[in-house]
């Protein structure tokens, strides 16, 4: 249900134009061929940055800091749930990317995609928690983006190039950071 909520609050205020390019752009995955199926990947990924990029700032936004860190277990509950949230909607958004990829049997592809999807909603949160704003993960990952699933650079492609153990790797680093961080905050 925490899950539920958070995914509710991260999509409320979304107009009904919002899901329907999102929903174009998944069709776009689905229906393209394999090869330029990552052009909607792509462009589906940097649909819902709006979205990732309130995680971990909406508390300090809204000013609910004290309620919601006051509850029981914030960080067993609160801030996982936040991040899953967010992994749903990278799920989705590039659900159909993800789908041609397992079943045209690119094993590679589809664990570089996946890495992907849990790599967007964990750097959000840790930039977000940190910075206590949206805006510094909003230009990183404009930045990014741009650098790596645009222009292709193998070392810097979240979205399926040549690294994912490196995006894997940072990952894991950026979810201890989203605790550790999230722990600062609880305890002040």
């Amino acid at each position: 249900t925490m899950v539920i909520a958070e995914l509710r609050l991260a999509l409320k205020g979304v107009s009904w134009w919002w899901y329907l390019v999102a929903a174009g752009l998944i069709v776009g995955e689905v229906v393209s061929p394999v090869s330029s199926s990552r052009f909607w990947l792509i462009a589906a990924w940097i649909w819902p940055l709006l979205i990732w990029s309130a995680m971990g700032t909406r508390e300090a936004r809204q000013r609910t800091a004290q309620l919601v860190f006051s509850t029981a277990h914030p960080l067993r509950r609160q801030l996982p749930a936040c991040w899953m949230a967010g992994v749903i909607v990278a799920l989705a958004a590039g659900g159909g990317a993800g789908l041609r990829l397992l079943l045209s049997g690119d094993k590679h592809g589809a664990l570089a995609w996946a890495v992907g999807a849990f790599f967007i909603p964990t750097f959000a949160l840790a930039f977000g928690v940190w910075s206590g704003s949206s805006k510094l993960f909003e230009i990183i990952y404009l930045l990014l983006w741009y650098v790596g699933p645009v222009n292709q650079l193998p070392a810097l492609d979240f979205s399926g190039g040549s690294a994912p153990v490196l995006f894997f790797a940072s990952t894991l680093v950026l979810a201890g950071l989203a605790l550790v961080g999230r722990r600062r905050q609880v305890q002040i």
